[in-house]
């Protein structure tokens, strides 16, 4: 209420002072501009309605301000929550990484004995093909002398020599 609309104490009736105790029933948050800037002109009931208007004001930015903290409390414990649970997923892909690398390093370690298997097979298929030939072709010194080499060449081989 403005202080344009304040009645002098003649002129309130009954009707008017039970508007006033209606509008003092409301329980939300007034604008300080609802209220009088002084009391001057004011009847006793308009100061009791105006005192009531603001206890109750002031009641519900309480309990205002009690959900705002409330609620801040809450944001901060879910937001620390929050924190700590993507800090545990990080850990996490951290590790899972690591074992990623460890898996690949394995990969390719067991390719190359893959391949250093296979090249040794493929060694060893083209020495027992040469054994065979010399077997069939040669006789004599000759042939003795060559299938000596290729089983010198073999034991080469089965040791680990290329």
């Amino acid at each position: 209420m403005n202080n344009e609309n304040v009645l002098p104490p003649s002129e309130l009736d009954t009707a008017s002072q039970s508007s006033i105790q209606a509008q003092v029933e409301y329980t939300g948050m007034r604008s300080t501009s609802d209220f009088p800037r002084t009391t001057q002109g004011l009847s006793r009931a308009q100061l009791e309605h105006h005192y009531k208007a603001m206890r109750n004001s002031h009641a519900s930015l309480m309990r205002s301000r009690g959900q705002l903290q409330r609620r801040s409390r809450e944001f901060s414990e879910a937001r620390l929550n929050f924190l700590n649970t993507l800090k545990t997923y990080e850990q996490r892909l951290v590790a899972i990484g690591e074992e990623k690398a460890e898996a690949m390093r394995i990969a390719q370690d067991m390719h190359q004995e893959l391949e250093a298997f296979e090249n040794k097979q493929q060694a060893l298929d083209h020495l027992l093909h040469d054994l065979e030939e010399a077997k069939q072709g040669y006789t004599g010194f000759w042939s003795i002398l060559q299938i000596n080499q290729l089983i010198e060449r073999m034991k080469l081989l089965l040791r680990g020599a290329s």
